[in-house]
């Protein structure tokens, strides 16, 4: 496997992984998408989403 091809695997699973917190979170907090947690772990995920990106269009 490819150095590139690993980190594009983990950093999917750690998109998935924050992706499915943030869901739970959300939840948790009634639908409050201006909760400070809920925007914090939101933009954990948007940051990962642009690794992502930066990996996969290099």
């Amino acid at each position: 496997m490819k150095k590139d091809d690993y980190k594009i695997k983990n950093i999917k699973n750690e998109i998935e992984r924050t992706r499915s917190k943030l869901n739970k979170l959300v939840l948790q907090k009634k639908g409050d998408l201006l909760n400070q947690e809920v925007i914090s772990l939101s933009q954990v995920l948007d940051q990962l989403l642009l690794k992502y990106d930066r990996i996969k269009n290099n």
